[in-house]
């Protein structure tokens, strides 16, 4: 290991433990507020832990196991079953490169820890039968009004109990967006973010979100955080981006229309160009189509649809459906995980 190899991990394992200790003196504090945040700084704690791991070029397997053991232990504390498993799968594995007594030294804390904690959850989950059927429907669930109704009591246990679980968050929100509860569907979908900061599906969906559930002024603000980026963006955070502007250029006058609607287009072209999957080259190539015809001076159509290969969508909504509502609609109905649409 070189001398600045190590410096990299040293300093991020120092920076890993100085998240733990705040985390630790908020949740001695116990309120909602403040459990969440100690719940965003273990989570952040655990994406530094991994950084450190990865500046090894060659990590030794004990590090990497006693590493593991730290992450887990970030996001039990940090109430995410559903990460603290996911590491724990990546514990076990790791710990088949470690001889027996090590291992076992090195596992003899988390191990109950975990264990405790995951019993916790499975009871939790098996008192939640609505949350279950929606987590297994997935994105595409479409729970009735009283299934809805009953969705939100177990949600509200759920995060009572594991407030770090950014896929429940997602879940409130989505309940939410449904109702048309604006302001808690972006309350709900700004935590899951804060607690998934590198999750660009969020980000992208936060884009659209923002012009439908915050005032004009705040939703600008929002996309100006993000316009300086999409040189380096992933396809889908232009694709949203460009939407987000389409749809803030509705209220715009003439000027500020036409600048809004040029920086959707080039914002579009910059996605077009690292799509990597054919739905999201389709739905660039529609909001390209769209922008033509906006930029035109024509009122865009269902064609516009059609002519990108969205015409399986498409022959579901009337003739005269709004295109541009029917796009941030669908994306406002995206799941967490890149690559699954509603």
């Amino acid at each position: 290991m070189t001398a600045v190899v190590h410096d990299v991990y040293e300093m991020n394992l120092a920076s890993s433990g100085r998240l733990k200790m705040r985390a630790k003196a908020l949740l001695a504090e116990g309120t909602p507020d403040e459990v969440f945040r100690a719940c965003v700084l273990l989570h952040d704690a655990a994406r530094i832990q991994r950084l450190a791991v990865q500046a090894l070029p060659a990590c030794p397997p004990v590090t990497l196991l006693s590493s593991l053991v730290e992450e887990c232990w970030c996001f039990v504390e940090g109430r995410d079953p559903l990460r603290a498993a996911e590491t724990w799968g990546l514990l076990l594995l790791a710990r088949e490169a470690v001889d027996a007594a090590t291992a076992e030294a090195i596992l003899s804390r988390i191990t109950p820890r975990f264990e405790a904690f995951r019993q916790e959850f499975a009871r939790l989950g098996a008192a939640s039968p609505t949350l279950r059927a929606m987590v297994e429907a997935g994105p595409a669930s479409d729970p009735s009004r009283a299934a809805r109704v009953r969705a939100r009591k177990e949600l509200s246990a759920v995060l009572a109990r594991f407030p770090g679980a950014m896929n429940f968050w997602w879940m409130l929100y989505r309940l939410a967006e449904t109702e048309g509860n604006k302001s808690e569907a972006w309350d709900a979908l700004s935590r899951a973010r804060q607690l998934a900061p590198d999750n660009a599906r969020l980000a992208a969906m936060s884009l659209v979100v923002a012009v439908w559930a915050l005032p004009a002024a705040a939703a600008e603000q929002h996309l100006a955080g993000v316009r300086g980026t999409l040189d380096r963006a992933v396809a889908e955070v232009c694709l949203l981006y460009a939407l987000a502007e389409i749809v803030l250029a509705r209220a715009a006058a003439r000027e500020e229309q036409a600048l809004r609607w040029e920086r959707a287009r080039e914002a579009a072209e910059a996605g077009l160009a690292r799509a990597d999957t054919t739905e999201l080259r389709s739905n660039l190539k529609a909001t390209q189509l769209l922008l033509r015809e906006l930029l035109a001076g024509r009122e865009p159509t269902m064609e516009v649809l059609y002519r990108s290969g969205l015409g399986k969508a498409a022959a579901l909504e009337k003739p005269d459906a709004n295109v541009v509502d029917f796009l941030t609609a669908r994306s406002r109905h995206l799941s967490p995980e890149l690559g699954h649409a509603a």
